[in-house]
């Protein structure tokens, strides 16, 4: 009796069975915002990438400037779009993987910022290179400095509510991007504040910030994805 109502052994299969689960954290359904900001993240690159198609000068012209080219108008609008969508993406995660808290809300106004003044960018175009520089021109100019500086503030908040290797990873990008956008200030404020003409190499400036931008968005929603995955930890125990 007592061999019949003892449980039985785990077998090799039993072993393989559990070895072999989906990795947390990484399907459509446990982070449905996860796709969200790929789609975005591509679009935004890809229109990115055909505004320097019609462009001329990519090095000192900036993204902008393609509203006055042939298509350049929709390439822009393209580029915009794709950055709203991982915004959108961006504040599902962080609606669903961060606690509830003023670091949360600090995030989701950050997003917010970044949405509107997105559209700023897409509603006053900018003004033609060596013309004066219009009130539209002027709100076009203040939004985009916006536009470039928030992302790399919403990964550093974000960064603390990721785990450690993904904390890191999301760290050091968002300090990189940050540095991109302190650079992009530096020679962009001038230009707004005294009307100068864009400095040399603006333009790649910019382009890089794109690029570190969608980077830094997709490890955002990746850390955000583990976040919600990761059990809570146990109470007392170090995070």
């Amino acid at each position: 009796m007592t061999a019949l109502s003892a449980p039985p052994r785990p077998g090799a299969a039993t072993a393989v069975a559990a070895e072999v689960r989906p990795v947390a954290g990484t399907g459509s359904r446990s982070a449905p915002w996860f796709p969200v900001v790929l789609l975005g993240v591509a679009v935004a690159v890809l229109a990115g990438i055909g505004t320097d198609v019609v462009g001329d000068n990519t090095l000192d012209s900036m993204l902008s400037d393609a509203v006055h080219r042939p298509a350049g108008g929709w390439w822009l609008a393209g580029c915009i779009v794709g950055v709203e969508i991982a915004a959108a993406g961006t504040a599902l995660g962080v609606h669903r993987g961060m606690a509830a808290g003023a670091r949360r809300t600090a995030v989701l106004g950050l997003l917010a910022l970044w949405s509107v003044g997105l559209a700023a960018v897409a509603a006053f175009p900018t003004d033609l290179p060596g013309l004066d520089t219009t009130a539209w021109g002027r709100v076009h100019q203040v939004a985009a400095a916006v536009a470039m500086v928030v992302p790399s503030v919403v990964g550093l908040l974000v960064a603390a509510a990721c785990s450690l290797p993904a904390r890191r990873a999301l760290r050091g990008a968002a300090v990189g991007l940050g540095g991109l956008g302190a650079s992009f200030l530096a020679l962009h404020v001038p230009v707004v504040s005294t009307g100068a003409d864009p400095v040399p190499g603006i333009g790649l400036v910019e382009r890089l910030l794109l690029a570190g931008t969608a980077a830094t968005a997709v490890l955002v929603a990746a850390g955000l994805a583990g976040a919600e995955a990761s059990p809570p930890a146990a109470e007392g125990g170090l995070r």
